[in-house]
C-alpha cells in the first residue's frame, strides 16, 4: 500500500524518491559501523584493553571478567563498560527485590508488632 502511494507519474521524480531512501539507508548503515560502541572487546587482549582504558573516564572503561553459568562448567568471558556493568547489577538487584527495605507490613496490609 505504501508503494502505491509513493509511485509518481513522472519517471524523473520516481528516481529521486527511490534515491533518497536508498541514500538515507546507506548513511545510516555507515554511521552504525563507525560508532565506537560497536567495538568487540571480547577479541581484544588484556594489553589492548589496558591501552584503551588509559584515556577513558571511569564509567567508560571496559571491564572483562569470566562468568560461569549454572548450567555449564565452561567459563564465558564477558567484557562491558563499567557503566553497563553497574546497570546490569542494578537490574539484577531490583529483580531480586533486595533493595526493598522491610516496611513491617504483613501479607494482608497489617502492621507487624
Amino acid at each position: 500500500m505504501v508503494l502505491v502511494l509513493l509511485l509518481p507519474i513522472n519517471i524523473e521524480k520516481s528516481m529521486k524518491i527511490i534515491n533518497i531512501p536508498l541514500l538515507l539507508t546507506i548513511l545510516l548503515l555507515a554511521s552504525a559501523c563507525a560508532t565506537e560502541s560497536q567495538r568487540n572487546f571480547l577479541k581484544m587482549t588484556e594489553e589492548e584493553i589496558y591501552v584503551y582504558n588509559m584515556d577513558k573516564p571511569l564509567m567508560e572503561k571496559v571491564y572483562c571478567f569470566e562468568e560461569r553459568q549454572t548450567s555449564t562448567y565452561i567459563r564465558r568471558r564477558q567484557c562491558m563498560t563499567v557503566e553497563n556493568y553497574v546497570y546490569r547489577l542494578e537490574r539484577a538487584v531490583l529483580a531480586l527485590d533486595v533493595l526493598q527495605p522491610s516496611t513491617g507490613v504483613g501479607a494482608f496490609g497489617t502492621i507487624r508488632d
